[in-house]
């Protein structure tokens, strides 16, 4: 199994020499295993990956799409997702319907006139769109079941938990945690997971202050919860966008005072569990 970074802001990509070493795309990441691509968001991180999978020998690709929710930072990069143009691709989109619009309606309005001059129609290898709503469960055979969880951000937004014979990795982006101490509902979704993966937007005085309700974690937030979750390890994403390479590097400093086990999660990081196929 592997699991890699393909894009970890949030909000807006940001691109420059400041962010060189964490990266600037948006969110995405994926987890391969056995050839197939389990995918979170689709942000412009994934116009990456659609690059390493067109660069390889792989005469049909096969994933499923996990989106958190629709804000542009978490689904920008789809229409230019290259494998999902190709016949022999065989993608499964999921996320929940959202203001009564239905999952291929919400990512179709992105693709029409005068936003984009190719319709979703034209994205042959997304064979399927699949509803879900927080607190369903998606099985993939007897070895990998995908649960989901509320989260708290403006518009709605759902967490992921894949739990695999390898490894449970769990994914926490955009979530305001409450002022007054942890969400025990997502503490209790993360619990036990090999790796927890949550959003560290926001410094503790900017959540506190001027962006409180904004729908963000702050680092400290995402450390306590992997600790109050007993997790193996945690990785720090959805990095706000003004934020350096070096800022971000200080706040894994703090973190790793409540949380020793933590990292950040870069366009680099790649982390390779069991025995499954890597590509």
């Amino acid at each position: 199994m592997e699991l890699r970074f393909w894009g970890v802001r949030g909000t807006i990509p940001s691109p420059g020499p400041h962010t060189l070493a964490v990266g600037g795309n948006t969110a995405c990441l994926s987890i391969e295993r056995n050839g197939h691509f389990l995918i979170v968001d689709a942000g412009t991180g994934i116009v990456r990956l659609g690059r390493q999978l067109e660069s390889g020998d792989r005469p049909e690709i096969t994933g499923s799409i996990f989106l958190t929710h629709y804000h542009w930072d978490h689904i920008q990069g789809l229409p230019h997702f290259m494998p999902a143009f190709r016949e022999e691709s065989r993608f499964h989109v999921y996320g929940e319907a959202n203001n009564r619009l239905r999952l291929h309606e919400i990512l179709a309005d992105q693709m029409q006139p005068p936003y984009f001059p190719v319709s979703i129609d034209n994205l042959d290898g997304l064979v399927m769109f699949n509803p879900l709503q927080a607190g369903d469960a998606v099985a993939f055979g007897d070895e990998v079941t995908v649960r989901t969880c509320r989260l708290n951000h403006p518009n709605g937004a759902i967490g992921y938990r894949f739990e695999m014979p390898e490894a449970t990795v769990c994914v926490v982006s955009d979530h305001e945690h409450p002022a007054d101490g942890l969400d025990q509902n997502v503490v209790a979704f993360a619990k036990g997971a090999d790796v927890l993966i949550h959003e560290a937007a926001y410094l503790p005085e900017e959540k506190r202050g001027p962006k409180a309700g904004w729908g963000h974690s702050s680092w400290e937030d995402a450390a306590l919860t992997a600790k109050a979750a007993g997790v193996g390890r945690l990785f720090l994403t959805h990095h706000e966008p003004s934020r350096s390479d070096l800022e971000i590097f200080d706040i894994l400093s703090m973190a790793r005072r409540i949380f020793p086990d933590t990292d950040v999660a870069t366009e680099s990081t790649v982390l390779r569990i069991g025995d499954t196929n890597a590509g």
